[in-house]
């Protein structure tokens, strides 16, 4: 695909060059090259997921969070377009029911698809544009909502730099919090060179106190864009750089 069929090749380009500024066009190439290859894995990985179930012996994580996850409480958990954020539910759907937002593919048989293989024991999908209302009663039927926070929300978002440049960031995960006060979970997947995956998770709390719900949005998403660029840096052949994830003017 890097070669022949080089997708969206130019917006993953113009991505890199604003995330690491002091590489060169041979660099941002390279990186480029093993994002393929990364995601060249990932297709081979969904489709394997239709049929066999990846269980702890693939998907690891620091044990001290189970705690969380088993906690007499909703759990927001945010993660991104990283590693092989697919394979989540994998492990989550043990500790608690799961509602993940997933983003509806326009094409029917892709979208039915893609929902299949998804699909677990103790997992429920909602559309991106489905009922927010149903995304707060699963945090109220102390649940957890899966929520993958790094599209660009455009005008629906907070503006928040990322790397340098101010990048809107959903207010989901920072509204369902305000709202019911539940567990505030980020994590990342990492793909392993022994390809086994790890779940890095971090516990959030705020420090800011204030009762203001935009004031808990910003505090969060910055927490999350930080966490989010922090394990773009070690692993940047793992981030979907094929998003425009900054303002359409930059991709002119």
């Amino acid at each position: 695909m890097y070669y022949f069929f080089p997708l969206r090749s130019k917006v993953a380009k113009i991505n890199l060059s604003i995330a690491f500024k002091n590489k060169d066009n041979k660099e941002i190439n390279t990186i480029l090259k093993n994002t393929y290859k990364h995601f060249g894995k990932l297709i081979i990985e969904f489709i394997r997921m239709h049929t066999i179930r990846l269980d702890n012996t693939i998907i690891k994580f620091d044990k001290k969070y189970e705690n969380h996850l088993l906690s007499d409480n909703g759990v927001i958990f945010m993660t991104a377009h990283f590693g092989n954020w697919e394979v989540i539910t994998s492990l989550l759907h043990k500790y608690k029911h799961i509602t993940g937002i997933a983003r509806q593919q326009k094409n029917n048989g892709g979208n039915k698809f893609f929902n299949e293989s998804r699909l677990l024991d103790n997992v429920t999908l909602i559309s991106n544009k489905g009922s927010k209302r149903k995304m707060l009663r699963t945090l109220i039927d102390k649940k957890i909502l899966l929520i993958a926070s790094d599209q660009n929300a455009k005008a629906h978002g907070t503006y928040i730099d990322f790397f340098g440049k101010p990048c809107s960031i959903p207010k989901g995960a920072g509204h369902f919090y305000s709202s019911t006060k539940s567990k505030l979970l980020i994590g990342f997947c990492i793909l392993k060179e022994d390809s086994t995956y790890f779940l890095k998770i971090k516990n959030i709390e705020l420090k800011n106190k204030s009762e203001q719900k935009q004031d808990i949005i910003v505090e969060i998403n910055k927490i999350y864009s930080k966490m989010l660029e922090d394990i773009i840096i070690e692993y940047p052949e793992q981030y979907f750089w094929f998003h425009k994830k900054w303002d359409k003017g930059i991709y002119k």
